[in-house]
Parts: C-alpha cells; sequence; structure tokens
C-alpha cells in the first residue's frame, strides 16, 4: 500500500513541479507588492512573433497555464499596441486533466487523473488594428482578480505582462523620381536637389560622383560643385528599411570665366601713356 502510495504521489508531484518550473521562468507574473506567483504561468504570446509580416493585419493570440480555477479568479486580459490605449482580450478558460499510470505490486495498471497536476488553459484571440508599415510592438496586460473575498489565503491581485516586437514590411521598396536635376549644363555651382517618392520615408539621402551617401531631410541645395560632369542618385528608405533609387542621372557644371578686368586696366593705362606721349611729341614740333 505504501508503494501505491508513493507511486501516486510521484505522478501527482511530476506535473505540477514541471508547471512550476515553467512560471518561475517565465516572465514577471507578480503581486503588486513584487512577490512572485508560481500558480500560473507568464503570459504567452504565440502570435505575432518578433518575426517580418507582410500583411497590415494581425491577429494577437495568448496563452496561459495557470492552478487558479475562473471560479475563484476573474482573469483580466488587454493589450497595447505601440504604446497607445488599452483594448480588452476576450479570454476562455478550459480544465486540462493530466493523467498518470499506476502500477499495483501485483503488476496490474491503472490511469487516474492527478489532481494536483491540473491545470487551467487560458487562451484568448483578437484581431489587432491595421498596422502600417515599420517597427512595432504589443504589450499584453494580466489582471487575474479573486472574486470571492471570503477566499482566506488567496492572493487578491495577480499581475502580469509580456511584450513582443515585429515588423510589417510588403517588401515593395520606395519609387524616387520627379528629379529637378537634368541632363544638361548649368552655369553655376549652387543647384537645387528636390524629389518626390511615393511612400513615408524613414531615411533620404544622395550620392554624387561615387562618393558616400549624404542624409538629407528632404530637398536639398547643392553647394559649389565644380565645373566638369556629375552624376547623382537619391535613395530613400521606407517605414521597413525598403530601400528604393532614383535614375543615376548626368549633368554638367561650367560656370563663366570672369572678364579678365587687370587686363582691361593694363590696357587703358597703356593707351593713355601713349597718347600723353604723342600730345607732347606734336607740341614740341609746333614750336
Amino acid at each position: 500500500m505504501r508503494k501505491v502510495v508513493m507511486l501516486l504521489a510521484i505522478f501527482v508531484l511530476i506535473p505540477l513541479a514541471s508547471l512550476l518550473a515553467g512560471a518561475e521562468t517565465a516572465k514577471a507574473a507578480y503581486t503588486p507588492d513584487g512577490a512572485g506567483c508560481p500558480f500560473a504561468s507568464g503570459i504567452n504570446i504565440a502570435s505575432p512573433s518578433n518575426s517580418t509580416y507582410s500583411s497590415s493585419l494581425l491577429l494577437l493570440n495568448i496563452t496561459i497555464r495557470s492552478f487558479l480555477s475562473p471560479t475563484i479568479y476573474r482573469y483580466v486580459m488587454t493589450y497595447s499596441v505601440d504604446g497607445e490605449s488599452n483594448a480588452t482580450i476576450p479570454v476562455t478558460a478550459k480544465f486540462v486533466p493530466v493523467e498518470a499510470t499506476l502500477t499495483y505490486p501485483n503488476g496490474t495498471t491503472t490511469t487516474a487523473p492527478a489532481i494536483i497536476g491540473s491545470y487551467y488553459a487560458i487562451s484568448g484571440c483578437v484581431a489587432l488594428p491595421k498596422l502600417p508599415e515599420g517597427a512595432h510592438n504589443v504589450t499584453v496586460y494580466g489582471r487575474y482578480e479573486r472574486i470571492n473575498d471570503t477566499n482566506n489565503g488567496w492572493l487578491a491581485l495577480i499581475l502580469d505582462n509580456s511584450t513582443v516586437c515585429f515588423t510589417i514590411s510588403d517588401g515593395v521598396s520606395p519609387v524616387v523620381g520627379s528629379l529637378s536635376l537634368e541632363n544638361r549644363t548649368y552655369s553655376q555651382g549652387n543647384l537645387t536637389l528636390s524629389f518626390t517618392t511615393d511612400q513615408p520615408t524613414s531615411w533620404v539621402g544622395y550620392c554624387l560622383d561615387g562618393n558616400a551617401n549624404v542624409t538629407v531631410a528632404g530637398n536639398v541645395t547643392l553647394t559649389g560643385v565644380a565645373d566638369g560632369t556629375h552624376n547623382i542618385t537619391v535613395y530613400a528608405a521606407d517605414l521597413a528599411g525598403n530601400i528604393g533609387a532614383s535614375e543615376n542621372l548626368y549633368f554638367s557644371v561650367e560656370v563663366p570665366k570672369p572678364f579678365p578686368t587687370m587686363l582691361v586696366a593694363a590696357s587703358t593705362l597703356s593707351v593713355a601713356v601713349v597718347s600723353a606721349g604723342l600730345l607732347v611729341y606734336f607740341k614740341k614740333r609746333g614750336k
């Protein structure tokens, strides 16, 4: 008989120990005073995961393994996307019995529920709002409220939270066009560079003559472009990091050379000197 009791204890306590181990390593089941709660695992966000999605419409799925009966605790679950206001997650609770196989001294076996090791599977699913391209995060908050204040020995309130980060990307690079520069020769070295993109951007830059990219906030003036032939490409990254490029545009700069004023002054001076000399000469002849 003692052997049967020991076997029963083993089959009952092993599932319990397994669940408690999961709760100890899970993220932050805690009471208001910071004491850990070993009676419920952390919130598991099954989806979305830390991935990149091509769709802007996603489902939020959560699960919790708990020893706390829904007849004793009310499970209130909410979520927040990118720090916005919380929204409610409807949840269901399902009792999951854990069975153990017992072997009697005569060698016969039987299967019986391990009541202590059984748990409640708390699950919830809700559609997230349509999200734009880019990086996002969703935080799920759990609030487990004791229903009956006469349940002495049970915590009145248990809090939990879990966060996952993910990205929305359609994989389509932005189109960069309508460059203000043209394939022609300019007579000045200060040139206005303007352009358009068909998507919101997280970064814009240009590359002039194969040099390092220059980051800009938008339209910009290129200053001091030297005489000669040049080429320029404008790049843009959308909110998901997809990078698009404009055409590689060629143009030239030829700034007119200033009129040589020193030469003109010298010529004027020479004419004046020659004129004065001639005047003196003819005056002397007239005498």
